[in-house]
């Protein structure tokens, strides 16, 4: 982590997205969203190690953060960590279980190897049909569930 800290002292960003967050964090340093976009633009730039540490300090403003936790999950799944990245989505999931767009990448993931759960991607598909998503039918391609057109 040190080392990604000096990296972002060395470097003079083509944008000032970080120094500007660093100074809305000085007047607010407890604004778990202020932490949240800090940790998102780290993410960007390939510094998880800090955008972990700014997630982690948004939750620990807000305990009940769902963006927090994909935050982490999308960190983790760079970090190639998978267990670490599912239970964050899990988490998120968990907190805001009437968000679609969380539910489908919870069920996305259980499609994937590492992850593979087919009940589990099931449940995340009818909670969404449930919801009335047309998020589902994206689930529904990937579990093979949706109806192909017959053949002319």
């Amino acid at each position: 982590m040190v080392g990604q800290t000096v990296q972002v002292q060395q470097e003079t960003p083509a944008d000032t997205r970080i120094a500007d967050y660093y100074e809305q964090l000085k007047a607010n340093p407890k604004d778990p969203k202020l932490h949240l976009k800090l940790g998102e633009i780290y993410l960007e730039r390939g510094l998880y190690e800090l955008a972990i540490v700014s997630f982690q300090q948004a939750l620990a403003f807000q305990s009940k953060f769902p963006q927090a936790h994909l935050g982490l999950s999308q960190v983790f799944r760079k970090k190639k960590l998978p267990q670490l990245e599912l239970a964050e989505m899990e988490t998120a999931v968990a907190e805001a279980p009437d968000d679609a767009a969380l539910r489908l990448r919870l069920g996305i993931l259980y499609m994937e190897p590492q992850h593979f759960n087919y009940k589990k991607a099931k449940t995340a598909f009818q909670a969404l049909q449930k919801m009335g998503s047309p998020l589902a039918s994206e689930l529904g391609a990937k579990m093979g569930l949706e109806k192909h057109p017959p053949l002319q």
